[in-house]
């Protein structure tokens, strides 16, 4: 428990100086003392002469005596994990999501006896917004790397029509949308602030115009037609997945399929376990599954999803075949689902 209290100290340091302008100050302005540093970012002197001196001694920042006084830097390798969007090992985003989760602990200790989830709404802005840091580089890096493993599914989606189920703040809708530049996309999710900030994110990568964003529930879907429709890591967030895959199975055209990329999870439960399986875990245990349970009825699924439950929850909504693709993915397991 030591090794993990002195974690917990530097996630919430580096909270603070994600939140607060530190690194990106120390990335692009340089070395700087603590007044310095302070007097950039517009904030507190002391608080900051600590933060930088515990950053130091974990060995995050670089310190050296200059002319009396201690300076600090930010090593080049250090700025690309914490600020670079693109990044596919950045840590920006999971700092982000852990403290919103963690600020919730007292409510889950609520949730444990009562049963009643949160909703994720109530995880706040650092949720959403840091997992959608993480998961940007993830898609712009392997989503095209999935089609071109399956030319069947390019050929079909180059000049189709996508449905992004769960959209999250649009970065795998965008990224189909950059990837296929003839084809449509719609995304949705249930989550205002998302649709809101995905919006944004079409106009500023400039596909706005090919991909439209709406909010709605995943089993109430609208519409028909779609040569294929995404579930990108949610399936194991919903309240309801097999009414979501059923109303994907009848929005698909015909010869159209459904694409799942959830967790990365062993074949089954075995007691002590890798270090990936123990984040999905921590991440089903603080966020996934309470707010899954928010919803009346929830199937309660959680991160740990396993391939027997999602080819069950396939095959209850209607599926004849669920297919394991034989694509690279630091972190995704792809399903390919058909009628």
């Amino acid at each position: 428990m030591r090794d993990a209290t002195s974690a917990t100290f530097d996630v919430a340091a580096a909270y603070l100086g994600l939140r607060l302008g530190l690194y990106r100050s120390l990335a692009d302005d340089g070395p700087a003392t603590p007044a310095e540093l302070a007097a950039r970012t517009t904030t507190n002197e002391r608080l900051v002469r600590e933060w930088l001196e515990q950053q130091a001694a974990t060995e995050v920042l670089e310190a050296r005596v200059d002319s009396g006084s201690w300076r600090f830097a930010l090593p080049a390798e250090h700025a690309a994990v914490l600020l670079d969007p693109d990044a596919i090992d950045g840590v920006g985003g999971s700092v982000r999501s852990l403290v919103a989760e963690l600020v919730m602990l007292p409510r889950l200790v609520e949730s444990f006896r009562t049963g009643r989830g949160i909703p994720y709404a109530d995880y706040g802005p650092d949720e959403s917004e840091g997992q959608a840091i993480s998961t940007r580089p993830v898609y712009r890096t392997e989503l095209p790397t999935w089609f071109a493993a399956r030319p069947e599914l390019s050929a079909r989606v180059a000049e189709g029509k996508v449905l992004d189920v769960g959209c999250g703040q649009g970065w795998s809708s965008v990224t189909i949308a950059q990837t296929f530049p003839a084809a449509r996309v719609d995304g949705v999710d249930f989550d205002m602030a998302s649709i809101a900030a995905a919006r944004k994110h079409a106009e500023q990568e400039g596909v706005a115009e090919r991909v439209r964003f709406e909010v709605r529930d995943a089993a109430e879907l609208a519409g028909a037609g779609y040569d294929l429709i995404t579930f990108f890591e949610n399936l194991h967030d919903l309240a309801r997945p097999v009414e979501a895959l059923r109303a994907a199975r009848e929005a698909l055209a015909p010869g159209g399929a459904v694409l799942v990329a959830d967790e990365l999870t062993a074949e089954a439960f075995t007691g002590p376990a890798d270090e990936a399986e123990r984040r999905h875990y921590g991440w089903s245990l603080l966020v996934c599954l309470p707010t899954s349970m928010s919803e009346p009825g929830s199937a309660a699924t959680g991160a740990v999803i396993r391939p027997a439950t999602v080819r069950a929850y396939a095959e209850a909504a209607g599926f004849g075949s669920t297919e394991i693709l034989r694509v690279e993915s630091r972190d995704f397991r792809l399903y390919l689902l058909r009628p």
